[in-house]
């Protein structure tokens, strides 16, 4: 069976062949679709078409290339930050009181000393008035004191006074002088007690909502309003750690919010953490904005770009022109007409242009546009990039290609050509 079975295949193809022999030499093929438009075409034919398809010989194609230059870049570093007003505190009371006097609206903005609160002060002032009154009566005594010491003496000069009587007056004086201190003390400690009970803005900035009414009772320790100095905000960020070594004060820091759409606030590095996290393994960098419109409030996000280093004479190149292969970076450098293939060290990338570590030097031309079309040591006709579209060879992927109704006229051809064959 299985013997039988090849030897019946071998006789199928045999016939299969020979009939394809006899449809060639009788032209048959020439009516069949497709084939015909082929095999009825004369060699020459066949052999010129051959020429234009792919392989076939082109001329030097034609590239936009650039010159190689100098330029400003600026490595940046991203992170997000949290605002903090520069100067911040919580308004409370310092001693127990009754609320009489509110000196500001909610959202004011104050100055430095301005007053805030003031409780009742009448037992304040009763206070002061007392201790005003006892230094006139010890100071009212020590003057009639004084003079009766002046007669003592002066009869103690003549004799007719005793020693006893001055060293009396003498301590009289002595025991005034400190009466009238310590009433004076006493009257200062009262007014020292007295502006206590008036609480007064410590730094300018704008006051928040108040918690207090007037005639409230308010113990010490109580929150009455805020205070938050925004003429200028700080900024508070983390980096990585491997940024330490290039991080100094004074640095540049841009950031945005999404609330100011297309608005880029400016400011700088004040401070540097001297503590990294062991967590994150981050250092956390301080910034200070001036902010004289108020726009950035306490808690806002931000998004933050650190300008870490500035490279005036930096080499760049359009990004174009620079081909990814895995981790390599090549261009195609242009010399005499003819391509080179580098490898390139890349750095920065920024506004189109990346910028070149190692591989090129200002001067030297590359290829920015047709790339695709170069290859090493290939002559090619270069023209300074943007002068026009490129005019290099159309690719075969986009050559036209016929169409169904081109392909039935070689078929009638071929068609005709086997009946004269007849």
């Amino acid at each position: 069976m299985r013997v039988s079975g090849q030897l019946a295949v071998i006789a199928v193809l045999g016939a299969a062949g020979f009939g394809g022999w006899y449809a060639y030499k009788g032209g048959h093929l020439a009516n069949v679709p497709v084939i015909g438009a082929y095999v009825s075409q004369p060699a020459g034919q066949q052999a010129a078409q051959g020429g234009r398809g792919r392989g076939g010989p082109t001329g030097p194609a034609t590239v936009d290339v650039d010159t190689v230059r100098t330029g400003r870049i600026v490595e940046m570093r991203e992170s997000v930050g949290t605002v903090r007003a520069y100067e911040s505190i919580t308004v409370t009371a310092k001693v127990a009181g009754i609320v009489g006097e509110i000196g500001f609206n909610e959202g004011q903005k104050v100055k430095a000393g301005d007053m805030l609160v003031q409780f009742d002060a009448a037992e304040r002032r009763a206070e002061i008035e007392q201790a005003i009154a006892e230094a006139n009566r010890a100071e009212a005594l020590r003057n009639e004191v004084a003079i009766k010491l002046e007669r003592a003496q002066a009869l103690s000069r003549t004799g007719a006074g005793t020693g006893a009587q001055v060293d009396d007056l003498t301590a009289q004086m002595k025991s005034l002088e400190g009466s009238i201190a310590s009433a004076r003390a006493q009257r200062k400690a009262a007014e020292a007690r007295l502006e206590d009970l008036i609480i007064r803005a410590p730094f300018p900035g704008r006051v928040g909502t108040r918690s207090v009414s007037l005639g409230a009772y308010v113990a010490p320790g109580t929150r009455i309003t805020s205070l938050d100095d925004l003429a200028k905000v700080r900024l508070d960020f983390a980096v990585p750690e491997n940024l330490l070594g290039r991080l100094k004060p004074g640095q540049t820091v841009n950031a945005t919010s999404a609330a100011y759409k297309g608005r880029t606030f400016k400011g700088s590095v004040s401070t540097i953490d001297p503590r990294v996290d062991q967590t994150t393994r981050t250092a956390r960098l301080t910034a200070e904005f001036d902010n004289p419109d108020e726009a950035l409030k306490p808690g806002m996000f931000l998004s933050v770009a650190l300008e870490v280093s500035t490279k005036d004479d930096a080499v760049v190149v359009p990004e174009e022109a620079v081909v990814s292969e895995g981790l390599r970076h090549i261009v195609y450098p242009v010399k005499d007409s003819k391509v080179e293939r580098r490898v390139i060290t890349i750095g920065q990338r920024q506004g189109g242009k990346v910028e070149v570590v190692d591989g090129l030097k200002p001067g030297e031309t590359i290829v920015v546009l047709g790339v695709q079309r170069v290859r090493p040591g290939a002559e090619v006709v270069a023209r300074p990039v943007g002068s026009g579209a490129p005019a290099g060879p159309v690719p075969a992927a986009t050559r036209e290609q016929p169409s169904r109704s081109s392909l039935n006229v070689p078929q009638a051809i071929g068609a005709a050509q086997a009946a004269e064959r007849k």
